[in-house]
């Protein structure tokens, strides 16, 4: 008959509603003062954004200073709207790094919509002022001298605004192709110039400096957001990347959701290297928000703030509580071959020899062996159920030299039952599998060796080194002789 005993004993939904809590609170511990430190990255970035604006400014009024005096003046009415514009938004957004993440999404979503308002209205205003100095100017051609010496310098005033966004401004990012053209327009002034068609000129010059004018105020407004957008997604990134650095080894809780003192966590070892999946994909973000050569939109900037910066979060506290749960599965684990031993040695002249982990892996299944005078052994097998189901399967292996009667080994599997449900395992009916114990599961030296029993039941985890801290270990049986010590 066969040798081979199978019990399935479920883990307390009210652990596992513990754990997930604890955990939770694992990962946001330190919150608040990672906040602090976000807040001063975030606040030099944005002073680093207004700096650039700054000298982007200085640069327009010297440009400005060699303007024709129409143009000068019409300029500087400009420039004293946009660095209004400027103060009110680095106002807003000084004011904005003292919030936390929600909240400053929703001022920046605030501060874009009245921003492209603003943007509107400046355009609005450009093209009357515009109009205006085009009337003006036409009112002063009176003879073809003066009409000659009003095109030149409406061309030189153009070819001034062509030549500011070209030194400037990142045109090609915004909008590719389309300075080139508006220097071919110049060129044809120039040329209607040369021809001595100075009406021509005249209109050629006006109509492309209203469109170089144009192509600066939204050049400076769409590389002015995307860099706003840019400093806050630093700020999202840091958080997240002081998270996982904060959460690379967490503290120990038992069933109770208490902290046990000396144990520690390593979360990538128990996630199977997920955790150090998720921070590589988070320095690559980072790095991606830095790369100047390649840089992201303004859309792909406020993406990355709404939806993947708090899905890395989110990630981060499941692998938390997924490493934490597989780490209290692997203790019960341990607990349960524990009170199987202690039962089998109290209903029979069976002891305990070793205990090991399958393929010296803690997060894998755990083995005691139990023997007898007659050389007879008895090997308890605890299993996960299933990936994180918290749930474990308990296979009783003999190893006769002699024949076990059937009832002997029933009334042991039943003994086994009664014993864990008294001790509030919630165990099942055993059953019996079919077939004789694979001699391999006697053999604790090759079953604690990596890639034991690979391709056979029960399966081994994926390859992994066991952590170096044995402080990270499940308990073992306190009596145990262990063979192969896991880790």
């Amino acid at each position: 008959m066969s040798g081979r005993k199978r019990i399935q004993v479920d883990e307390s939904e009210w652990f596992r509603i513990q754990r997930e809590a604890s955990r939770q609170k694992d990962v946001l511990r330190k919150v608040p003062s990672m906040i602090r430190e976000i807040r001063r990255q975030t606040h030099d970035d944005l002073e680093r954004v207004f700096g650039v604006m700054e000298d982007r400014q200085r640069s327009v009024e010297q440009v400005v200073e060699g303007l024709s005096e129409q143009t000068r003046r019409l300029e500087t009415e400009t420039q004293q709207r946009l660095r209004a514009q400027a103060r009110r938004m680095a106002e807003d957004l000084r004011a904005t790094t003292e919030e936390l993440r929600g909240d400053m999404r929703r001022q920046l979503d605030d501060q874009q919509r009245r921003l492209r308002s603003e943007i509107a209205a400046e355009r609005e205003q450009r093209r009357a002022d515009i109009r205006r100095l085009n009337t003006e100017l036409g009112e002063l051609v009176q003879d073809r001298e003066h009409a000659a010496v009003v095109a030149r310098a409406a061309l030189s005033d153009a070819r001034a605004m062509h030549g500011l966004i070209l030194g400037t401004l990142p045109h090609e990012r915004y909008a590719p192709g389309r300075l080139r053209s508006l220097e071919a327009t110049l060129d044809r002034a120039g040329d209607n110039i040369a021809q001595g068609r100075f009406d021509a000129a005249l209109a050629t010059a006006q109509a492309a400096y209203q469109e170089l004018s144009e192509l600066r105020l939204e050049l400076e407004h769409r590389e002015r957001e995307r860099e706003v957008l840019r400093a806050q997604a630093r700020g999202e990134l840091l958080l997240v990347h002081l998270l996982i650095e904060d959460s690379a080894m967490q503290n120990v809780r038992d069933e109770h959701g208490e902290v046990l003192d000396g144990y520690d966590l390593d979360v990538d070892y128990w996630t199977h290297g997920e955790f150090t999946a998720l921070r590589q994909e988070t320095e690559e973000l980072q790095r991606r928000v830095e790369d100047d050569e390649r840089p992201l939109s303004a859309d792909e900037l406020r993406e990355l703030l709404e939806h993947r910066a708090p899905a890395l979060q989110e990630r981060l506290t499941r692998l938390v509580e997924r490493a934490g749960g597989r780490q209290l599965a692997s203790q019960q684990r341990v607990n349960l071959a524990e009170t199987v031993v202690r039962t089998l040695e109290s209903m029979t002249a069976y002891e305990l020899d070793a205990t090991t982990y399958l393929g010296g892996d803690q997060r894998d299944s755990f083995f005691a062996r139990l023997v007898h005078g007659n050389r007879n052994a008895i090997v308890v097998e605890v299993a996960p159920a299933g990936p994180d189901s918290g749930a474990s399967v308990l296979r009783v292996l003999s190893y006769d030299h002699d024949t076990a009667a059937r009832t002997e080994l029933e009334e042991r599997g039943a003994g086994l039952m009664r014993a864990l449900r008294g001790q509030g395992f919630p165990a099942a009916v055993p059953q019996e599998e079919a077939g004789t114990p694979d001699p391999k599961y006697a053999d604790f030296t090759a079953l604690s060796e990596p890639k034991a029993l690979s391709g056979s039941e029960p399966r081994a985890l994926p390859d992994s080194e066991p952590p170096t801290l044995s402080h990270t270990e499940p308990r073992a049986l306190p009596q145990a002789a262990t063979e192969a010590e896991p880790g």
